[in-house]
C-alpha cells in the first residue's frame, strides 16, 4: 500500500479557503498499474462518499479497478485519518506560493498519477468572508475563475492553478 497526498497551488487574489464542494466532490484522476504499468486511458472519478466491494474480501473502497492488461484488481481508498473537511488552500498558502495537502489516498497495487481540478469547489471573500461555492475549475477556462465580491467591492480571481500527487 503506498499512501499518496493529493495538492494544490494557485494564484488567489482577494481570496481564501478554497476547498472542493461538498464531501461527494467527483476526485478525477489519471491512474496507473504498478504491476503492468499500464495507464487507465481516461480519466477516473473517485467520490469520497461512495464504497465498493473488494472481491474476495470483507473490505470496501473508494475505487475499485481491474487493468485491462493484466486482469489485477486495485483499489483507492480515501485515508480516513486526513480530515477532508479542514484541508482547505488559503490566502496564506498563496502568499508563499506553496502547495497545500486536500486529500491523502491509499493506493493498493496502482498509482494516482495526475490530479484534474475539474468540478466545483468553493471559496470565501479574504476580506469579507463572502461564500463563493459555485467555483468552477476546469481545463476548458484553463484552471481560471473571476468574479466579483460586493461587500468587499473588489474583483475576486484564481489563477495559475498547479496540482501535486506525491507520497504522503
Amino acid at each position: 500500500m503506498v499512501k499518496l497526498a493529493v495538492s494544490i497551488k494557485a494564484q488567489l487574489e482577494a481570496l481564501t479557503d478554497l476547498k472542493p464542494a461538498g464531501e461527494d466532490f467527483n476526485w478525477m484522476f489519471k491512474v496507473k498499474c504498478t504491476s503492468c504499468r499500464e495507464e487507465h486511458p481516461n480519466w477516473v472519478g473517485i467520490d469520497a462518499t461512495e464504497t465498493r466491494d473488494i472481491s474476495g474480501s470483507r473490505g470496501e473502497a473508494n475505487l475499485v479497478w481491474r487493468c485491462q492488461m493484466c486482469k489485477r484488481e486495485h483499489t483507492v481508498s480515501f485515508d480516513e485519518s486526513f480530515k477532508r473537511g479542514s484541508a482547505v488552500y488559503t490566502f496564506e498558502d498563496s502568499e508563499e506560493q506553496r502547495f497545500a495537502k486536500l486529500a491523502v489516498l491509499e493506493c493498493r497495487g496502482c498509482e494516482l498519477t495526475e490530479f484534474d481540478t475539474n468540478g466545483v469547489w468553493t471559496a470565501k471573500g479574504a476580506e469579507s468572508g463572502t461564500v463563493f461555492d459555485e467555483v468552477e475549475l476546469s481545463n476548458e477556462s484553463g484552471n481560471e475563475w473571476s468574479d466579483y465580491d460586493e461587500k468587499a467591492g473588489t474583483s475576486v480571481s484564481i489563477m495559475e492553478v498547479e496540482t501535486k500527487i506525491a507520497r504522503a
